[in-house]
C-alpha cells in the first residue's frame, strides 16, 4: 500500500521532515543517506539525508537488539539505510527530535568516497568537485544551490503566470544561427548542416501574433572558449516577448520579476541563504537604475583602469572588466540603455532620432556579477531586416522564413533574454557560474 506521498511502505512512510516534536509518540518509518556516522561507547550517533533534509537517529546498546547494534559496523558515509522506529523529543537535534530506532537495515551499501561530501571547509580542488560532480550535488552547499535554484525556477513560472504571460517551448536545432558569429555548436542533421539554437530569438517572436506575452526557461548554447566566472558553453534563459511592448515595457517587466523572485526566495529558502552566507540578501529597491551606455562606458574604464594595473579598457562595448567593476558600484541591479548600433545584433530596432542608438539595453546584476540580461525593441520591417542582416555580414536567404513573417502581419514588440544560471549566481553568491548548473559544460568540462 502507497502513502498519499507515493512512498512504497516497505521502505518510507515519512520524511525526515516529519520526525518532529509535536509528533512525538508516533510511529516513523524513513529511508535515506548516512551523512554522519559515530560510535561512543555504548551509544551511536546517526544523520541521514533525504529530500527534506537532515534526521538524526541516537542508537543505545541495551535498548536494541544485538543484530542491529552489530550492523551498524557496515555503515559508511552515503549508505542508505532504512529505519523504524518511535519519535521522541529532544531540543539537541536539529528538527527538535529524534527517531529512537526499532529496526535499521542497510537498503545499499556505499563504498569509500573519492571526495569528502561534509559541509566542513575542506581543502578539496574545485576540479577535483567538478570530477566528481554525481558525488559533490550531494555536498550541503550544493543541494542549498539547488533547491533555491527550484525556488527561483517556481517563482518566475508565478510571476509570468500571473502576468498573462503563456509558456512556450521552441526547438533546439537549428538551420541557421540566430545570434550569428562564429559561438556555435555545429551539427549533422540527416547530412544538413545544422546548429544548435544559441537563442530562440527569432521563434519566441513568432508567437507573438498567437499570444502577444510569451516566456521560456529555454535552453542555449555558445561555442564560446571563455573561462570567466560567468561563462558557461550550456545554460538557459528566461526569454521574454511583448508584442506592442517598448524598451520602458520590458524594463518594468524585468525589474519587477527580479523583486518577486528575490522576494520568493527570502522566504521560502531562509535555511539554505543561511548555509551560503546569503541570509543578507536584500530585495532590490524599485525602479532601477538606468544608465545611458556613453556614461556607463566612461564610469567602467574609469574603475576598471583604476582596479586593474596595466588594464587598458578597449573601444567599442564594456569589456568583462569594466562590466565587473562598475557592477561592484551598486548594490542594486541596475540597466545599462541605448546601446550604439553596431553593437547590437540586427533584430534590434533603433531609435526613430538616430538610427546610430538602439531602443536597447542590459540589466547588470551588483556585487561583480555583471550582465543578467540583454534586450530591446525588435525590429519588424521585412525591408529593414534585410539592410541590417546584410550590414552584419550575414546572408538574408539564410533568414528568409524568419525576416517573410514579418510581411504578414507583423507588429511592434519588444523583449529581452535573461540568463536563469546568471540569476542564481547572484542569489546564491558562488563565485563562479558552473556551480549554478548540476552538470555544468565549459570548455574543460564534458563529463559527467
Amino acid at each position: 500500500m502507497d502513502t498519499k506521498l507515493g512512498y512504497s511502505s516497505k521502505y518510507k512512510t515519512h520524511l525526515t521532515s516529519d520526525i518532529t516534536k509535536e509528533r512525538e509518540g508516533e510511529e516513523a518509518l524513513i529511508s535515506g543517506w548516512i551523512t554522519t556516522f559515530r560510535k561512543k561507547g555504548k551509544i551511536a550517533f546517526i544523520k541521514i539525508r533525504d529530500a527534506a533534509g537532515i534526521a538524526q537517529i541516537v542508537v543505545k546498546k541495551d535498548q536494541v537488539s544485538e543484530e542491529i547494534w552489530e550492523s551498524m559496523s557496515d555503515f559508511t558515509m552515503e549508505t542508505v539505510i532504512r529505519i523504524k522506529g518511535t519519535i521522541v523529543a529532544d531540543d539537541r537535534s536539529q528538527t527538535g527530535a529524534e527517531l529512537k530506532p526499532e529496526l535499521i537495515d542497510i537498503i545499499a551499501k556505499s563504498d569509500t568516497l573519492p571526495i569528502d561530501l561534509t559541509s566542513k571547509k575542506t581543502e578539496t580542488l574545485i576540479d577535483t568537485i567538478f570530477e566528481y560532480r554525481q558525488l559533490s550535488i550531494r555536498r550541503p552547499e550544493s543541494i542549498a544551490i539547488f533547491k533555491i535554484k527550484h525556488h527561483i525556477g517556481q517563482a518566475v513560472r508565478q510571476f509570468y503566470t500571473s502576468n498573462g504571460f503563456y509558456e512556450i517551448w521552441t526547438p533546439y536545432i537549428l538551420g541557421a544561427s540566430t545570434e550569428g558569429g562564429a559561438e556555435m555548436f555545429k551539427v549533422d542533421y540527416f547530412n544538413t548542416p545544422a546548429v544548435l539554437a544559441q537563442s530562440n530569438q527569432f521563434y519566441k517572436q513568432a508567437t507573438i501574433p498567437v499570444f502577444e506575452k510569451v516566456f521560456g526557461i529555454i535552453p542555449s548554447w555558445r561555442a564560446e572558449k571563455s573561462r570567466t566566472p560567468k561563462h558557461i558553453t550550456e545554460f538557459h534563459q528566461i526569454e521574454t516577448e511583448i508584442a506592442f511592448g517598448t524598451d520602458e515595457t520590458i524594463m518594468e517587466v524585468q525589474e519587477k520579476l527580479v523583486h518577486h523572485v528575490v522576494s520568493h526566495v527570502l522566504e521560502h529558502c531562509k535555511a539554505e541563504l543561511k548555509l551560503l552566507g546569503r541570509e543578507n540578501l536584500k530585495i532590490p529597491t524599485l525602479p532601477l537604475k538606468r544608465i545611458p551606455f556613453p556614461e556607463a562606458k566612461a564610469m567602467g574604464t574609469e574603475l576598471s583602469e583604476a582596479a586593474i594595473d596595466g588594464h587598458k579598457e578597449p573601444e567599442g562595448d564594456l569589456s568583462t572588466p569594466a562590466e565587473t567593476e562598475l557592477s561592484k558600484h551598486y548594490d542594486d541591479p541596475f540597466f545599462i540603455i541605448r546601446f550604439p548600433t553596431e553593437l547590437r545584433g540586427m533584430y534590434y530596432g533603433s531609435d526613430p532620432d538616430d538610427e546610430n542608438i538602439t531602443l536597447s539595453l542590459d540589466l547588470v546584476a551588483p556585487e561583480g556579477i555583471g550582465e543578467l540580461s540583454s534586450g530591446g525593441v525588435r525590429v519588424d520591417d521585412p525591408d529593414e531586416l534585410v539592410e541590417r542582416t546584410l550590414k552584419k555580414g550575414m546572408d538574408p536567404e539564410l533568414f528568409k522564413w524568419y525576416i517573410d513573417m514579418f510581411k504578414f502581419g507583423g507588429a511592434p514588440h519588444a523583449g529581452f533574454g535573461l540568463g536563469f544560471e546568471r540569476l542564481v549566481r547572484w542569489i546564491t553568491g558562488v563565485s563562479h557560474i558552473r556551480e549554478a548548473v548540476m552538470f555544468p559544460r565549459t570548455p574543460d568540462l564534458l563529463e559527467p
